[in-house]
């Protein structure tokens, strides 16, 4: 009788490791770990190299960074138009001004 209990997947990685019987799970794993890397350029170029050669053989994965790029999208342009009012600006400017308090 073996007592090891087989770790749950997040449902994104179940749903991918379902999906993508020609890729390498780990490569799926993996890909989705560095999602916010990769959106936001954080990766290394050859860290960035292999998740893109992932998302061209893997439809799952891709379809999944496809619809989180373009939700950053939509929210970053939705902000572009938004600005803190000008006395909170201020006051924040006085907070960044001051030494550090010692605890």
């Amino acid at each position: 009788m073996n007592d090891e209990v087989e770790p749950k997947l997040p449902a994104e990685l179940l749903a991918a490791k379902l999906q993508c019987d020609s890729v390498d799970f780990y490569s799926c794993e993996e890909a989705i770990k560095r999602l916010n890397e990769y959106l936001d350029h954080e990766l290394n170029e050859s860290e960035r190299t292999v998740v893109i050669k992932h998302l061209e053989i893997c439809k799952p994965c891709l379809s999944r960074f496809t619809f989180e790029q373009n939700l950053i999208v939509s929210i970053r342009q939705k902000l572009c138009g938004m600005a803190a009012p000008q006395p909170l600006k201020e006051r924040l400017k006085g907070l960044l001004r001051q030494p550090p308090k010692d605890e």
